[in-house]
């Protein structure tokens, strides 16, 4: 129960330690409710009053002559500064906080008759701070920033990343992933449908987060609840908007997606597609190109080595006396200034499995118009403009049908671009502007509270030290709460209200976060008709309670499932980039040389290191130089091998080099004659790169 009463005990307001005058005549009321631990947020909390001071000396002294407008130097009293301040209660610091000076009553600019001071507890000082910034302003976190790649990503699974400050869980922010491939659809267990880097964003720590509040503040907190081991494993998803993660100076939701197709009555429609010839698609109408990939003459550009995924829907009409329709179907990209090439092109099964079937199910002659529609994925293109293109076969030998691609004139095909896969790869990750941000930021009053909700937590202020809080569980406040003698300072004469505890007393209890519109909560509730990790509480004892509370935080909570056949030891490896070194020695020229007037042939040999991906394809190195330390064995002309190590580096920009050396020399040692010294690569002995970078396991050149 709470009681609210007028003391009639003279307090002491203490300011800067000193005691400043107050009025005889004025009562002081304060209530102190346990309901103001919860609600941190409401501004001012705990408590906030209206105090009048008389303009006595020593008042005018504290407050530095404020009132005389005369006055510019020096600089008077700093009112838009906190001073802190207390209560005294005969040696009880009921409030311990700061004031504000509010204005200062007088006659004549000379004589004070009063000052008016707003004073404030500690939690009203922390709660004005935390209601006045967002999680976006947490700039202490940039320390976590970090580049997004694999072996950042693969490795906060294993606590590599800031030590487990920061971790990657698989989420599905809004791809629709099939975890597993069928027979006519992609998963995350196969190449077309691979997660890449983009696809990850990363989780905090939720104390790391808690820290920055209070180092943002300037304040400091004790708390043996938070030094406990579970609020380590406790983190936070860094959704801050749509899909992907959010990178400076590029927006990943639009990056590189484009729509072409063909324009009606332009030459690009009634268009002949060749048998075992690639046809340029002259489609030159841009239906969408937000950040302008779109080039000349239908090019699309490529600024990083990556795969692309998107969408190929074709109208075509197919005509011929006999049975021999296209097969073979592929999608063709090359780069601009280039010849029409199928080294790029992917093969479109879809379309090639369709005909076949159809082949083999007519007889005869053909006259039909057929649209077909099919997802792609490109094998890596390196930095160019290209050009797309249709390639297709015959079924068989003998004449082959007229195909026509979009007949009678009318555009309906396209091609659509709808994710660079590698866009995210070697961007730095700036972890406050990816705080999450709801529609108009999210505060970080309302973030605290939602941990108060969440774990039933109190912040009260430290009696001894103004800008520290004290954290922890209601029960444990509760439990070292002792007696006070107020009696004192109650004035009996007034009215004094006692309400039951029981009076208040409601029948049901709700207890959970917040519905998320993750697919997995989403399905957890309709099949459970509850949100997950809500949990109820019914009162059998108390025969007047009624009504129901309900504590829900401003956080939401998903179950989290192990999705057979993914993980670092299963399938995930092929899912997302993980690249390698591909290191070999070949032949490169013969040298005729002279050695003591006789001729001899020199043979030379060049080592090539390699960047590739985990499907064997050539990539470029977007990040820190690459160096390969590779041994050799080196037989000299006068006797006893021994290993050399050459070291090898992959810069910045590059996917390749080389050291090439002479694999045979003829040399004269001073024996009277020319003799052979011998060199050859033996093994790689060390990489230093990325975290996770290996030689690959096909490679000629293994590790030592």
């Amino acid at each position: 129960m709470g009681q609210i009463s007028t003391q009639s005990y003279r307090a002491k307001l203490v300011a800067n330690d000193i005691i400043l005058d107050t009025f005889n005549d004025e009562d002081l009321k304060i209530s102190n409710n346990v309901t103001n631990l919860f609600d941190i947020g409401t501004i001012p909390a705990e408590f906030s009053r209206t105090i009048m001071l008389p303009g006595t000396k020593v008042n005018n002294a504290f407050f530095e002559h404020v009132y005389d407008i005369s006055i510019e130097s020096p600089d008077n009293f700093a009112s838009n500064v906190k001073v802190p301040a207390y209560l005294d209660f005969d040696g009880i610091y009921a409030v311990n906080g700061y004031i504000q000076l509010n204005k200062v009553s007088l006659y004549e600019n000379r004589y004070i008759e009063s000052y008016e001071v707003s004073m404030y507890g500690s939690i009203s000082s922390f709660s004005r701070d935390i209601n006045r910034a967002y999680l976006t302003d947490l700039t202490t976190l940039s320390q976590y920033n970090h580049t997004s790649s694999l072996a950042n990503v693969t490795g906060s699974w294993s606590n590599l990343l800031f030590s487990g400050t920061i971790v990657y869980p698989m989420i599905d922010y809004g791809s629709g992933w099939g975890y597993t491939a069928g027979a006519d659809t992609t998963g995350i267990d196969d190449t077309a449908g691979a997660m890449t880097v983009q696809d990850f964003k990363p989780a905090i720590k939720m104390k790391t987060v808690w820290d920055a509040v209070f180092q943002y503040t300037g304040f400091t907190y004790s708390s043996s609840f938070m030094a406990q081991d579970f609020i380590d494993d406790v983190y936070m998803v860094l959704n801050r908007e749509l899909k992907y993660p959010k990178y400076s100076n590029v927006n990943l939701e639009t990056y590189g997606k484009i729509k072409i197709g063909a324009i009606s009555g332009s030459n690009m429609t009634d268009l002949p597609l060749t048998n075992n010839t690639i046809t340029q698609l002259p489609w030159y109408n841009t239906q969408y190109d937000p950040q302008f990939f779109v080039g000349t003459n239908a090019s699309y550009e490529v600024e990083r080595s990556t795969k692309l995924e998107g969408v190929l829907d074709m109208t075509v009409s197919l005509s011929g006396s006999v049975n021999n329709l296209p097969t073979d179907w592929k999608l063709c990209m090359w780069p601009t200034g280039s010849a029409a090439s199928t080294a790029s092109a992917v093969d479109l099964t879809t379309f090639s499995d369709f005909f076949t079937q159809l082949n083999e199910s007519r007889t005869g002659g053909i006259n039909q118009e057929y649209q077909l529609a099919t997802k792609f994925t490109t094998p890596i293109l390196n930095p160019s403009y290209y050009y797309f293109g249709l390639y297709h076969g015959s079924y068989a030998s003998g004449s082959a049908v007229d195909v026509v691609l979009d007949p009678k004139g009318k555009p309906k095909s396209f091609v659509e671009v709808n994710k660079v896969k590698y866009a995210a790869d070697f961007r730095v990750l700036d972890i406050p502007s990816n705080m999450p941000y709801g529609t108009n930021g999210i505060k970080l009053v309302d973030w605290i509270k939602g941990i108060q909700k969440k774990y039933n937590l109190v912040i009260y202020p430290d009696k001894r030290n103004s800008n520290q809080m004290i954290v922890e569980t209601f029960n444990n406040w509760y439990n070292k709460g002792t007696v006070k003698d107020f009696n004192k300072f109650i004035n009996i004469n007034e009215k004094i209200d006692t309400i039951p505890a029981n009076n208040l007393a409601v029948n049901k209890l709700t207890f959970g976060d917040s519905l998320d519109t993750d697919y997995i909560s989403q399905q957890f509730a309709k099949a459970q008709n509850r949100k997950y990790g809500e949990s109820f509480f019914t009162d059998t004892q108390n025969f007047f309670s009624q009504g129901e509370f309900a504590v829900q935080t401003t956080f939401a909570s998903s179950p989290l499932r192990y999705v057979d056949g993914t993980g670092l030891s299963g399938s995930a490896q092929p899912t997302i980039t993980t690249n390698k070194i591909f290191v070999e020695d070949n032949y490169f020229s013969t040298e005729q040389i002279v050695c003591l007037g006789s001729y001899y042939d020199n043979t030379y040999r060049v080592t090539q290191v390699t960047l590739k991906d985990a499907f064997g394809n050539t990539i470029i190195n977007y990040g820190d130089d690459i160096i390969v330390t590779v041994n050799y064995t080196f037989q000299p002309c006068y006797g006893g091998s021994f290993t050399t190590p050459v070291q090898i580096t992959i810069p910045n920009g590059q996917s390749t080099n080389g050291n090439y050396y002479a694999s045979i020399a003829y040399v004269d040692c001073g024996y009277g004659g020319c003799t052979i010294e011998q060199q050859s690569a033996n093994c790689v002995y060390s990489i230093i790169g990325p975290t996770g970078l290996a030689v690959a396991s096909y490679s000629p050149i293994q590790p030592c």
